[in-house]
C-alpha cells in the first residue's frame, strides 16, 4: 500500500513539472519579442538549391514553411526584384526598372524598414549586403545599420558579430557570390561550380542561424526567419519574364510558422508584409502593398 501510494506521488510530482514546463514554455512564447532575419541568396534557383548538398537550408524549409514555385518580377534584373522583396510592391508602384535605380517612388512605396520607423522608431532595422545598390531604396533614419561588404564572408561574419554584439529587431542579409557563380559557370544542376556557390552560402547561412540561437536571449525571443531569392537563370544571365528566370523559393521558419508546402502562390513582394506581420507593425490599407503575408 505505502509503495502504491509513493507511486501515484511519484507520478503526480512529475505530471505538475512537466505542466508547469508546458506553462513556463507558454508564457514565454506570449511574452517573447518578435523580431526577423531575411537572408537573401542573390541568383539561387530553386531547383538547383534542392539538387546542390544544403543542410542549414533544408533544416529551415523541412521545418518550415516552404515554396519552390514562388515567383518574382517579370523585369527579373536585381535591382527591380529586391525592390519588390524590401518595399512590397511590383515594379509598377516603386518605379525601379534597372539596376541604375533612377527615380524610385519611394515617397510612396519605401523600404519596409522605413514603415517599421514610422509606427515604433525604436525598433533597430540593420542591413548588410555584398551587392551595394540595394541600399539605394534606404531613406534616412530607415536603417540603424547599413553596411556593404565586397565578400558574402564578410557579410555573414558582420552579421554574425550583429547578432552577437547588439540586439536588432530585423536585419536583413544579402549575399551575392551565388548569382555570380550562375553568370560565370550558367544557372543550372549541370554546373557543378554553381552548385558549390550554393553550397558555400549554406555554410553562411547556417553560421547566422546559430549566431541567432547562441544569443543569450534567445528563450526571450521569437524569431521569424525568411530565406528567397531575387530571380533565377539561365544561359549565363537573367532579367527575362521566362520561368527560369522569374521562379524562386520561399522559406519561413519560426515558432509561429505554419509548416509544410505552401499551396497558395507566394511572390516576392510577400516579404516584407510577411516580416511587417512579424514585427507586429499594423499594415495601413493606405500604403496600397501589393504583398501578403504567408507562412505564419
Amino acid at each position: 500500500m505505502m509503495k502504491k501510494q509513493a507511486t501515484q506521488l511519484g507520478y503526480q510530482a512529475t505530471r505538475s513539472v512537466i505542466m508547469l514546463m508546458i506553462l513556463s514554455f507558454t508564457v514565454t512564447l506570449a511574452t517573447a519579442q518578435n523580431k526577423v532575419l531575411i537572408i537573401g541568396i542573390d541568383g539561387c534557383k530553386p531547383d538547383c538549391l534542392l539538387e546542390a548538398r544544403t543542410p542549414n537550408l533544408d533544416q529551415l524549409w523541412k521545418n518550415g514553411a516552404y515554396s519552390f514555385n514562388a515567383q518574382t518580377d517579370p523585369i527579373s534584373s536585381s535591382g527591380i526584384c529586391w525592390t519588390g522583396m524590401l518595399t512590397g510592391v511590383w515594379h509598377e508602384k516603386h518605379k525601379v526598372i534597372s539596376n541604375e535605380y533612377k527615380n524610385p517612388n519611394l515617397s510612396a512605396y519605401p523600404h519596409f524598414f522605413h514603415r517599421i520607423k514610422e509606427q515604433n522608431p525604436t525598433m533597430k532595422t540593420y542591413s548588410v549586403v555584398n551587392w551595394s545598390p540595394i541600399h539605394n531604396i534606404l531613406q534616412e533614419g530607415d536603417a540603424d545599420i547599413a553596411n556593404y561588404l565586397l565578400r558574402d564572408k564578410k557579410v555573414s561574419r558582420r552579421a554574425v558579430d550583429l547578432l552577437k554584439d547588439s540586439d536588432p529587431d530585423v536585419l536583413f542579409v544579402q549575399l551575392d557570390e551565388v548569382d555570380g557563380a550562375g553568370h560565370k559557370h550558367d544557372y543550372t544542376t549541370e554546373s557543378q561550380q554553381y552548385l558549390k556557390a550554393i553550397e558555400k552560402a549554406d555554410l553562411l547561412v547556417g553560421k547566422i542561424v546559430q549566431a541567432i540561437k547562441e544569443r543569450p536571449t534567445f528563450h526571450t525571443e521569437d524569431w521569424l526567419i525568411l530565406v528567397s531569392t531575387d530571380h533565377g537563370g539561365s544561359n549565363f544571365g537573367h532579367g527575362k519574364d521566362i520561368p527560369e528566370h522569374t521562379t524562386i523559393f520561399y522559406i519561413a521558419n519560426g515558432n509561429n510558422v505554419k509548416k509544410g508546402l505552401l499551396n497558395q502562390q507566394v511572390n516576392v513582394v510577400d516579404i516584407a508584409v510577411t516580416a511587417l506581420k512579424h514585427l507586429g507593425i499594423q499594415v495601413n490599407p493606405e500604403w496600397d502593398l501589393d504583398g501578403k503575408s504567408v507562412g505564419i
